[in-house]
């Protein structure tokens, strides 16, 4: 049985690194938009079934309190943890085999507050024009009465939250985060001083600053704005990542609308 065999694999668990998935995209000839990505805070390779979970996952990653993000988690109990007798779990089966399907939450994250405390949310990820099938509001009912059940909060978010200009601006920065991407440029040491520089001078463009910071430490073109997003990755500067980011403007008028940071809901 798949069930048994993916058990064995340790798909679904271990934390962290060693978390595995249930479902990688391997194990589909075809699952369109499916990504598979290696995290930088936590560096193992993430497996995600669409465009809009990739999204999602970008989102989670850029957020300081998740501290683990486990993507397709398992609900192996859930018959025995909710009450089920007017669900049609006979709709999760294997046509041919009969076997069951595992019923998955797209996301399972560990926060940390700032006193240390963690605790565990689930998110489910879907397009709004999913939410209109009968059979994807029956699978969310299992999943909230699972986690209820758990204890644990669990909510639904769609494209509407997860827009494309925020997956754009996530991956523009993360770029910077990326082992070797810096070249043999100091990148803390000059990130440093181009924080400086960029606050000393708040009246004029960022562009304008960008390029004359490239000019006074003798460096490449494009060096600076390479270094003004690792800043942002680093939340040294904190803009608003649902917006296009215009370097026409001031860090000063950047830097009034700061997108507030929380697990999307």
């Amino acid at each position: 049985m798949k069930v048994q065999k993916y058990l064995k694999e340790g798909r679904g668990q271990g934390i962290g690194v060693d978390y595995i998935p249930w479902t990688k995209t391997s194990d589909y000839s075809s699952l369109g938009r499916a990504t598979r990505i290696k995290g930088i805070k936590i560096p193992r390779i993430f497996h995600l079934q669409s465009d809009i979970q990739y999204r999602a996952f970008l989102l989670f990653e850029y957020q300081s309190k998740v501290i683990d993000l486990r993507e397709t988690y398992p609900l192996l109990d859930v018959m025995e943890t909710i009450e089920h007798e007017d669900l049609r779990f006979d709709k999760y089966r294997d046509k041919e085999t009969n076997e069951p399907y595992v019923i998955t939450t797209n996301f399972l994250l560990t926060l940390k507050d700032e006193e240390g405390k963690e605790r565990l949310i689930a998110r489910t990820v879907k397009n709004t024009s999913e939410l209109k099938r009968k059979i994807t509001w029956e699978k969310l009912e299992i999943e909230r009465r699972y986690w209820n059940e758990k204890e644990v909060e669990w909510k639904v978010i769609t494209e509407k939250q997860l827009s494309r200009q925020l997956a754009k601006n996530l991956e523009w920065i993360r770029e910077t985060m990326l082992e070797g991407s810096e070249g043999d440029i100091d990148k803390e040491a000059l990130s440093a001083r181009l924080l400086s520089e960029l606050f000393n001078n708040d009246h004029l463009p960022v562009r304008n600053v960008l390029r004359q910071f490239d000019k006074t430490e003798g460096l490449p073109k494009g060096t600076g704005l390479f270094l003004f997003r690792y800043l942002i990755a680093k939340k040294d500067i904190r803009i608003n990542l649902n917006q296009l980011i215009d370097l026409l403007e001031t860090i000063k008028n950047l830097t009034l609308m700061e997108m507030e940071e929380h697990v999307w809901s």
